[in-house]
């Protein structure tokens, strides 16, 4: 037996208009054009939609959902909101942005598959009008961390702005939603979380969804006030998020409105509900449409007339069709704008994959822009020299004490950066690597969080989206794993998709690998996950100063960055820091040791094992070490094996598909020709990190660094 459903809801929602069209609670303060513009709304977003699934069975454009039947939740929920609000929608919401007037021309170009910069290219004004939306979200639930996210912005910066999330009751079973509701309960956000309740997630009856009595209720738990409406009614929907607004806007904290809705269309064109589905209860969610019902009342109150009904049809078609024409217009996206708007700049991969690229589209063979690839790396310099650092005091520093000191003297020089975390207030972080910045600095920029790491990227993504260079740190890269959904969905992808209009500063601190004996899951080194994504760096200091200079890059720069922290490093070194600040390249490797012989390329931790192993042979070593891993140092790295003829990859790493798995194939590719022996890899082994007493035998150490340069000398073809 069922222990609820919705399918014949009670009464025990807020309502303003019942489905014939009668008031039957106080009406809010709406006059007569604010209503006959809720009525065109509506009828605009069908005529749309309409015309989308139209276009769909034409094969004009992909996979497409509609909101029949639900348009009341969109449309009265954005209503209620001001200029300067922001709203993190789903695929169900076009009501919301039509309210806004988000050009309807530029909605059509974005479903024929143009991209962001082609359409912004192409159609001037591609936005809404007053308040901010953020692209739409497909995840279900990874929005409303980044709305909470935005909104501890706004309360941080002390600015009156709401940020609105809309989910499905889908939603409420993921993660993030409860995250995000801890998260806006807790810091007391300005958010409002609508939640779209239409019965069925897909094919998931609300009764499998959830056992609680109503999704409205999954707020208590986090402390966050809830309300509960017939979301058939846009009268209803608009006050109780009027409300919830102004609240949230006065300091009052976020709401959860659950919008008892139903769809009434199929989940999209690729679903057929009638699989699933009775149809009785779709036929009595039909007699409850939120067209009919505000239509019925605008006709009694003399707000419309039946022609005036007919004419609001035939305006909204129209529309829709010059639009659709315009949208047509649009030429399809230039194929090497593909490659826009991953990271700021360019790097030597997306050089030469681009030429690559414009090869293949010419005609030619693709595979012939790598020829000369050799060649233009001879006037590299391969110096062992540092860059020129600040003159003046410095300061025997640790890798952790260098992290530190950068962070501190960023927060000084820019009021916008903030640390994020549990564990980094008082306590200064496991490894202390946030000490005394509390104390500076208070819990308004060293914000103390929830133990929940997904929570925390999630919400530094919308802080970083609303002016913030924010810092989170994550105490183990085992510990990320639960993170990888914010990672891969909007910290990587955020500027992508906005075409370059939204900047993710974002740099995530997490100490990686072992050598130090800890406990499981805290000494992974798993940084192949990391670097196989486009959108994000990935940096890695090996030395104290690289540590501070990295790390102030990292801070200052506009992309996502990923700063591993050798933890086997913090303390088992010093080095003369300047007190200066001062930043490092984040694209560029260093030549720790020069070499005639063999060229190993390694970082992080294993670098002081590379520099041991090459005390331990006859052979003259050059030790590269990386330090950025993505986008990596290309030129450096080929010049350095071009000049040697033979290299050693070593990484604590398990071998298999890891980083130098591609470092191997990137050697291999482009200088084949000038190799004197087969690259090796001096890695870990293809197991899981094992315990203390075999660590020493998994991980990579000098001796087997050295063993490796021994059998690429020693090899003979």
């Amino acid at each position: 037996m069922v222990k609820w459903t919705e399918s014949r809801p009670d009464m025990d929602f807020y309502r303003i208009l019942d489905p014939e069209g009668d008031i039957v609670d106080e009406m809010p303060a709406l006059g007569p054009d604010e209503l006959e513009s809720f009525y065109r709304c509506i009828v605009l977003t069908r005529a749309f939609e309409e015309k989308c699934i139209s276009l769909q069975r034409r094969g004009d454009i992909s996979i497409t959902s509609r909101s029949l039947g639900e348009e009341a939740v969109a449309l009265g929920s954005a209503a209620a909101l001001r200029p300067d609000d922001w709203v993190f929608m789903t695929y169900r919401q076009t009501a919301a942005a039509l309210y806004w007037d988000a050009p309807l021309d530029a909605q059509f170009a974005r479903l024929m598959g143009r991209a962001p910069e082609t359409v912004a290219d192409h159609l001037p004004g591609d936005g809404a009008d007053g308040v901010n939306f953020v692209p739409m979200y497909a995840p279900l639930a990874v929005n409303v961390t980044n709305a909470v996210g935005s909104a501890m912005a706004d309360s941080l910066a002390d600015r009156d702005h709401v940020s609105l999330a809309y989910i499905g009751d889908g939603s409420t079973s993921e993660g993030d939603f409860h995250e995000a509701l801890n998260f806006a309960g807790v810091f007391d956000a300005p958010a409002v979380v609508v939640c779209q309740n239409n019965q069925w997630a897909t094919s998931v009856p609300s009764h499998t969804q959830s056992a609680a009595e109503t999704y409205a209720q999954k707020a208590v738990a986090h402390g966050v006030p809830h309300e509960r409406v017939d979301g058939n009614d846009p009268l209803a929907v608009y006050e109780v998020t009027r409300e919830a607004v102004e609240r949230a806007a006065d300091g009052g904290g976020a709401t959860f409105i659950e919008c008892v809705t139903y769809r009434r269309s199929n989940h999209n064109t690729a679903d057929e509900a009638s699989i699933y589905r009775d149809d009785r209860e779709a036929d009595f969610w039909a007699e409850r449409d939120p067209k009919t019902r505000l239509e019925a009342h605008l006709l009694d109150t003399g707000v419309l007339t039946p022609a005036a009904v007919t004419d609001i049809e035939r305006a909204a078609t129209e529309r829709v069709e010059a639009a659709l024409d315009r949208a047509r217009s649009v030429p399809t996206t230039d194929p090497e704008r593909m490659f826009d708007n991953h990271l700021h700049g360019d790097s030597w991969t997306e050089r030469r994959q681009r030429a690559a690229l414009q090869a293949e589209q010419r005609g030619g063979n693709p595979f012939d822009a790598a020829t000369d690839v050799a060649a233009a790396v001879d006037d590299v310099s391969l110096s062992a020299t540092r860059e020129r650092l600040p003159d003046g005091e410095t300061s025997e520093t640790t890798l952790i004490d260098g992290i530190n000191d950068a962070l501190g003297q960023e927060m000084r020089r820019d009021d916008s950066v903030v640390l994020l975390g549990y564990d980094i207030g008082p306590m200064g972080g496991v490894f202390r690597a946030t000490e005394s910045l509390y104390e500076e600095f208070g819990p308004e920029r060293v914000i103390e969080t929830p133990l929940s790491e997904n929570g925390i990227v999630g919400t530094a993504v919308g802080m970083a989206m609303r002016g913030y260079r924010v810092v989170p740190e994550i105490q183990f890269l085992g510990f990320f794993y639960p993170a990888f959904g914010q990672f891969m969905y909007t910290l990587a992808k955020l500027h992508k998709r906005s075409g370059g209009a939204i900047d993710v500063p974002v740099t995530v601190r997490i100490p990686y690998g072992g050598g130090v004996e800890a406990a499981e899951y805290h000494s992974e080194s798993t940084e192949s996950f990391l670097v196989h994504t486009p959108g994000v760096r990935v940096v890695c200091p090996s030395s104290p100063v690289d540590a501070k200079g990295l790390m102030a890059a990292s801070i200052r720069h506009p992309d996502p960055v990923v700063f591993l922290e050798p933890k086997r490093l913090y303390r088992s070194q010093t080095e003369a820091v300047p007190e200066t600040p001062y930043t490092v390249d984040l694209g560029s490797a260093r030549v720790v040791e020069t070499g005639r012989d063999v060229t190993v390329l390694t970082w992080g931790g294993m670098v002081p094992e590379a520099v041991r192993a090459a005390t331990r042979v006859s052979a003259d070593v050059e030790v590269l070490d990386l330090r950025s891993l993505s986008p990596l140092d290309v030129e450096t790295i080929l010049a350095s094996v071009k000049k040697t003829g033979r290299c050693v990859i070593a990484h604590e790493a398990r071998r298999t598909m890891g980083l130098g798995a591609e470092l191997s194939a990137l050697v291999n590719e482009h200088l084949v020709e000038h190799l004197l022996a087969p690259v090796r890899r001096a890695t870990g082994y293809d197991v899981h990190f094992p315990g203390h007493d075999v660590e020493a035998d998994y991980l990579p150490d000098a001796r087997r660094i050295a063993h490796a340069v021994d059998s690429v000398v020693e090899h003979t073809y």
